[in-house]
């Protein structure tokens, strides 16, 4: 069943680390990671955004692709355009090099929200995971705010009595390995996340 919430992608960031192709067209197993959280986010919202930096290398099928509002060329920018776009109130947003985004821990942070919440975020043993997060469109006079003083750290407009935390004994009965903590930023990342997939490929049919 498809969720009355927003799926946020955001594919605009500088790629510093893995150089060549943006990475989000790498391919793991037998997709890219932007087709792969396509097919996962057709599957679970009823609308979907691509936030991109460059919108005539992307073609996302029953995606809305747009680019940043504020010029500020950071994660938070990204995010906020997500929101301004959002056509629900709450939208679930993901960065776009995490290649095992979990199906089971999103539907559990979306069903979480409530009036009041503005962020529903999973605290794992590492800190919170702001881009595996839902927002709500309430956010975004505070996130124009920051945008406005230089303030880019996406966790920097979170207001504590309205952040809810998703802890990591309940992300585990979701996820019990974690993946969807796992993101894609250097060569070395890649490889290790193409060894997963195939071991993941190979465990489906034993």
């Amino acid at each position: 069943m498809q969720l009355d919430c927003t799926g946020v992608i955001l594919a605009g960031g500088k790629n510093s680390r893995l150089p060549g192709k943006k990475k989000t067209f790498h391919r793991i197993g037998d997709t890219t990671m932007l087709e792969k959280l396509c097919t996962l986010f057709s599957r679970v919202f009823k609308e979907n955004i691509l936030v991109v930096n460059e919108p005539e290398e992307f073609l996302a099928p029953d995606m809305l692709v747009v680019t940043d509002i504020i010029p500020a060329r950071c994660v938070l920018a990204g995010l906020h355009a997500g929101l301004f776009y959002a056509s629900f109130p709450y939208a679930y947003v993901t960065a776009c090099d995490i290649p095992f985004a979990s199906e089971a821990v999103i539907r559990h942070l979306v069903k979480k929200t409530a009036p009041g919440d503005h962020v529903v975020v999973p605290r794992t043993e590492e800190g919170l995971e702001p881009l595996s997060a839902v927002y709500s469109r309430a956010c975004i006079p505070l996130i124009e705010s920051n945008l406005e003083k230089k303030i880019y750290m996406i966790k920097g407009f979170y207001k504590k009595k309205h952040v809810k935390e998703v802890p990591v004994s309940v992300l585990k009965k979701l996820d019990p390995d974690m993946g969807f903590t796992f993101n894609v930023n250097t060569p070395e990342d890649l490889e290790k996340a193409k060894q997963l997939a195939a071991e993941k490929q190979t465990g489906k049919h034993q």
